[in-house]
């Protein structure tokens, strides 16, 4: 089967076009047509519904679609590995939500290039649903997640927990009364939600909301406001005097995982890599 052909019946089903296509994928409109054409000779079936001014995917299609994308990812992953730099030995994927990045991820893959020069490294952001089906596939060797997926294939390694701080643009001795006018909610997750609830049971809504840390500790460099952030990705921010912590407020603490497949042959490499976390 054609690598090609798979790239190709993915992007056609993403842009819903032959056309949007071939731009996507540097080819021509007849080149894209054929490699479809081709895998639905290969596969015996129509994988495209075209209608007039319209392209959905057959039944046969959509059920290639998971398929697909596990034979590309994997593809990748042997690239890699065939591929590695030259001198280097092992390999290690991994991938981390984009806020333990700024939080933990980027320092350890410092220390880990650094300890392991023969290392050949693949480091990446997903959304939580893509890491763990990665993982679960073998295009990574280690999932960085808030949460721990219910698997008995997969070994859970809790990491430090994370120490939420509130965190202010001016330095106060105590909150004035409308604080919360100025307050960024960043999404630590439900029970996050829910300690802070108990905490500031007033406080009903924010007038910014955001999923990542580091756009509230941005916005707080440039507008006056309060915001609870990751201990470890503000610590420069405090220490310089460009952001201050607030007295006497409640510490919250975030739980993150490193996720890995115990059965794996990189089992070992992976719990001694995750040793410097």
């Amino acid at each position: 089967m054609d690598i090609n052909a798979i790239k190709t019946f993915l992007e056609v089903a993403k842009t819903r076009h032959f056309g949007h296509a071939a731009n996507a994928l540097f080819v021509s409109q007849s080149t894209v047509s054929a490699r479809i054409r081709s895998l639905e000779e290969s596969i015996g079936a129509e994988l495209f519904i075209r209608e007039r001014g319209n392209i959905r995917l057959s039944p046969s299609g959509e059920a290639l679609m998971t398929y697909a994308q596990g034979i590309t990812t994997l593809w990748a992953r042997a690239q890699q590995e065939i591929a590695s730099p030259q001198g280097a030995r092992e390999t290690i994927a991994f991938g981390g939500l984009s806020g333990l990045w700024d939080i933990t991820l980027q320092n350890w893959l410092h220390q880990i290039s650094e300890s392991h020069p023969s290392l050949a490294i693949s480091a990446d952001i997903f959304s939580a649903e893509t890491l763990v089906d990665r993982l679960t596939k073998g295009a990574l060797d280690i999932a960085f997640l808030y949460d721990a997926p219910q698997s008995v294939n997969l070994t859970a390694k809790q990491l430090k927990p994370i120490k939420l701080l509130m965190v202010s643009s001016e330095p106060m001795q105590e909150l004035s009364e409308n604080w919360h006018e100025h307050f960024i909610r960043v999404d630590w997750g439900m029970n996050f939600a829910v300690q802070f609830a108990a905490e500031f049971p007033d406080i009903k809504s924010s007038r910014m909301m955001t999923g990542l840390g580091r756009i509230a500790q941005e916005q707080l460099k440039r507008v006056n406001g309060f915001a609870y952030l990751a201990e470890p990705a503000v610590r420069a921010d405090l220490d310089a005097g460009e952001l201050y912590t607030v007295p006497n407020m409640p510490v919250f603490k975030r739980k993150a995982y490193a996720i890995f497949n115990h059965d794996s042959a990189k089992s070992a490499l992976v719990q001694e890599l995750l040793e410097a976390l």
